[in-house]
């Protein structure tokens, strides 16, 4: 060909380029333009129709260069109000929302189809009260029979994508008890979205995931990344996991299963599973005050993980799932870099069953638990429970540690300990407390030179050393014995001292000593408890002796109860009560029978008390769950104001 020829070609394809290009730039510029009104007008009727939540915008723009190459509708600053009864709160907030329409449609028969969604730097707030009622209902679907619409215009959704860029999420459902609290979440899923049965492929990243259930939170402040591939079934409102693979942190999860959405709940079958991973990848999903410890910790072994959820959830029927979870730690190696030795061969078996949610159900399997810590320093224990008020336990546990090797090679930051830690405890039987029923136990626990810092408190409590030993014999509260002999520390130079021998728990024979002064308040800082504080002293000089029945049959004269307990300046807040509870100077004398207030004064914001009188059957009300306290009082009160009672 020659040389002329394939110019003439080229000024051709160049041509027709050109002109392509500028047709489809001017497409882009006119559309917009030539369609503005039946858009925005069908996208408004379509939303109206079918959200019950009120919907509320301000600016909206059509376009094809906010979400190029996509014809787009979008309105700035969203705001969709929550379905009954939470009509009042917000659901969802954005900065924009947008949606993708079908040019096809739009060019040719012009109609509006939205296959796109789009979704910029929001808000979600949802959530589900106690009586199951969620404030996400916000659409309408159409009826299954509907009158044929002769204009022949309209909007719809047929999706095929959906994205979501920097989200944040809060989810809180009180009839699971469960919160979720996601932020900086984006999300792209993929997929006939409009079809009944379809294939949704999901990419998705959270930057910080908190999960509560039960109020216990599980992970905080974790990363996450998804990718998955979900079958969805619209008809039957169930999704099926084909490919779920999920990385929280360093932790690497596969989930298979199915959820089905019910009218008054859902039905779920879900497996989750992190297999042969290391304990260090483990470590990565634990709050953030552990991962600041794992930096500085030599960390090796292997990790396996299970969790599964199975069963229906109805409230109004009062079911719920079965949740089974173990863990399995193998070959473990810990060691701080300022350990003389590691902790090695740690090993752990453990599994987790709750039965439809119930912890009166709770299955806790702890087939094995081990470690060693250098020459004739290693902890044993096996552990299996089932139920809680009336709990079968099966326990053997022994071990002989030095706590502060094992502070060492932890390295703890948060709590220093010493002490020589020795333990042999054999226990099978049933717990009941209203049947009377004890485990058939023989063991001891022994604790010498101990010693306990925490980062809360500058002072340690220290030469703490106990010795428990425990006996039943037949599995009733009758042959329960437990002698503490001795149980004391010493606390910024002030030492306490308890000796108790308690015998035969279905009438309790005790012999109790104790004596010492306690600063509550500086002690309490040691452990430190969030929505709780109390200061001031507590001295006590203590001598019980008797039965349990001696004072309830009135054989006072076999009692031998005496000595005194003096509380000053006791001043306790909680979160629970609106003010503070502050006993000036509380003076007990015990007497046999009888517990003496000899000087009690107490104030409770603005009311004052004054007490002088007595008490009766004080050790059979604490023993017994349904004991009576009876009594004789003189209440002297210059001012009481019971509006301090309610906040």
């Amino acid at each position: 060909m020659s040389a002329v020829n394939v110019k003439t070609v080229l000024l051709k394809i160049l041509k027709w380029l050109g002109i392509s290009i500028a047709s489809i730039l001017f497409l882009m510029f006119i559309i917009p333009i030539l369609f503005p009104g039946t858009i925005s007008q069908q996208v408004k009727i379509f939303a109206n129709k079918h959200l019950a939540g009120e919907l509320d915008y301000k600016k909206t723009h059509l376009t094809f260069f906010r979400h190029f190459p996509s014809l787009t509708v979008s309105v700035d600053d969203f705001i969709l109000k929550g379905s009954r009864p939470f009509q009042q709160d917000t659901l969802l907030a954005a900065r924009e929302v947008a949606v993708g329409i079908n040019l096809k449609n739009l060019i040719f028969n012009r109609e509006v189809k939205i296959d796109e969604i789009y979704v910029n730097d929001a808000t979600a707030n949802v959530f589900v009260n106690s009586k199951g009622e969620a404030n996400y209902n916000v659409y309408i679907s159409k009826p299954s029979e509907k009158p044929k619409d002769s204009t022949g215009t309209g909007a719809s959704i047929k999706l095929d994508l959906i994205k979501l860029k920097n989200w944040n999420v809060k989810y809180n459902d009180h009839a699971a008890n469960v919160l979720v609290n996601a932020k900086g979440l984006n999300y792209t899923g993929k997929g006939g979205l409009s079809e009944d049965i379809f294939d949704l492929e999901t990419d998705l990243d959270i930057d910080k995931l908190d999960f509560a259930l039960n109020r216990i939170w599980y992970a905080q402040q974790k990363t996450l990344h998804a990718d998955l591939i979900t079958r969805i079934n619209t008809n039957a409102l169930t999704f099926v996991l084909r490919k779920n693979e999920l990385r929280i942190n360093k932790l690497p999860l596969k989930f298979t299963g199915f959820v089905s959405i019910l009218r008054d709940g859902y039905n779920i079958n879900i497996n989750a599973a992190s297999e042969k991973t290391t304990i260090r990848d483990m470590i990565s999903v634990l709050p953030p005050q552990y991962l600041e410890w794992a930096k500085d910790t030599k960390i090796e072994g292997n990790s396996d993980l299970f969790f599964s959820l199975k069963g229906r959830f109805s409230e109004p029927k009062n079911l719920k799932p079965d949740l089974t979870a173990s863990l399995k730690v193998n070959n473990g190696f810990v060691s701080n870099s300022n350990a003389p030795v590691p902790m090695n061969n740690l090993n752990m078996d453990l599994n987790v069953g709750l039965p439809s949610l119930d912890p009166e159900k709770l299955l806790l399997d702890l087939r094995t638990l081990s470690f060693d810590l250098g020459k004739n320093n290693n902890f044993r224990a096996v552990v299996k429970t089932q139920g809680l008020s009336q709990m079968n336990i099966n326990a053997n546990i022994k071990g002989a540690v030095d706590l502060a090797t094992l502070d060492a090679a932890l390295g703890l930051k948060d709590i220093e300990l010493r002490g020589l830690m020795n333990t042999d405890i054999v226990s099978n039987g049933i717990f009941s407390m209203d049947k009377k029923l004890f485990p058939k136990t023989k063991g001891f626990f022994n604790l010498k030179n101990g010693w306990l810092k925490t980062k809360y408190y500058p002072n340690p409590i220290q030469n703490i050393n106990i010795l428990a030993n425990i006996h039943n014999t037949d599995g009733t509260f009758k042959s329960l014995g437990v002698k503490l002999d001795p149980f004391k520390f010493d606390f910024e130079g002030n030492p306490v001292y308890v000796n108790a021998d308690l015998q035969d728990f279905e009438d309790l024979l005790y012999k109790f000593r104790a004596k010492g002064t306690l600063n509550v308040g500086r002690i309490y800082k040691v452990f430190r408890k969030e929505g709780f504080d109390v200061n001031g002293l507590i001295m006590a000089d203590l001598s019980l002796n008797g039965r349990q029945s001696y004072a309830t049959t009135g054989q006072y004269s076999k009692l031998d109860n005496r000595g005194t307990l003096i509380l000053k300046n006791i001043k306790a807040t909680t979160k629970y009560l609106p003010k503070s509870f502050f006993i000036k100077e509380g003076n007990f004398e015990f007497e046999n029978e009888k517990m003496w207030f000899r000087k009690f004064y107490a104030t409770y914001g603005k009311s004052d008390f004054a007490l002088n009188g007595y008490l009766l059957n004080t050790i059979n009300y604490f023993i017994e769950r349904k004991g009576t306290l009876h009594g004789k009082f003189h209440l002297k009160s210059n001012y009481i104001w019971l509006m301090n009672l309610w906040r």
